[in-house]
């Protein structure tokens, strides 16, 4: 297969399972969503998928990209192949300047498919705001800032982590807007963590429903009239466990 394949992902904390066997499929060019409240696993699964999680956690199944075998952990690996991670928390480094941690990012970067540059005109607030301490910056821009930071070198998958997560409405609507040009524009596909069903149509293609770590449902369309449904999964309403739609 193409693209990302996970294989019976489990992931725990000493004693504490975080993810439980989940497998999933981003095809290339697409956008998934994995949905799940808070606790679902969602961030442990994109830290494993990163290879950012924690040496203490123990960590099984298979991850493929484009057809090659990623070993756990492997950080250096998986930003060499265009994997590339926004994090919930320290999106940036606060201390430095807007164009500082743009060039951080590229000295990470393989390759000068998207450079600093790109980033400052895909974003006009971060140009007029290149020499601000990213400290200083809304939530709105350190949003756009961390994910201009991702995009820079050879992307073609990006893992991103509640990234509407205590925004306004207005600066969600520019960051997906932004989100679906740029990925449009560069070929990306992306696995968007989220716990907010209103904004999954704008986000995602489709959207793989987790609770306590393991899958429960597959909505294979985005829609507004589906956003009830997937709801109630979320909350444990529906007892339908596995609910996909062509």
């Amino acid at each position: 297969m193409s693209g990302l394949v996970l294989d019976h992902l489990a992931v725990s904390y000493g004693l504490r399972p975080a993810v439980r066997g989940l497998t999933l499929h981003v095809k290339a060019g697409e956008s998934v969503a994995l949905v799940g409240a808070n606790g679902a696993g969602k961030t442990s699964t994109l830290l494993a998928l990163a290879g950012a999680l924690k040496q203490s956690a123990r960590i099984s199944g298979t991850q493929t990209f484009e057809d090659r075998a990623f070993p756990w952990g492997d950080v250096r690996a998986r930003l060499a192949a265009g994997i590339s991670l926004v994090p919930e928390r320290e999106k940036v480094f606060a201390l430095l300047t807007v164009r500082e941690n743009l060039r951080i990012g590229a000295s990470r970067a393989v390759g000068d498919r998207v450079r600093v540059d790109d980033v400052l005109s895909w974003f006009p607030r971060l140009r007029e705001r290149r020499d601000t301490l990213a400290g200083n910056l809304s939530g709105g821009e350190q949003q756009m800032l961390a994910l201009g930071v991702s995009l820079i070198g050879t992307p073609r998958l990006i893992l991103l982590d509640e990234p509407t997560l205590g925004l306004a409405v207005p600066v969600i609507e520019e960051f997906c807007a932004s989100l679906r040009r740029l990925r449009a524009e560069l070929g990306l596909s992306a696995l968007v963590a989220e716990s907010d069903s209103n904004w999954l149509p704008h986000l995602a293609d489709r959207a793989v429903v987790i609770d306590r770590g393991r899958q429960v449902a597959d909505f294979r369309r985005l829609e507004e009239r589906d956003l009830d449904a997937i709801h109630d999964v979320m909350l444990g309403l529906s007892n339908t466990r596995e609910v996909s739609h062509a």
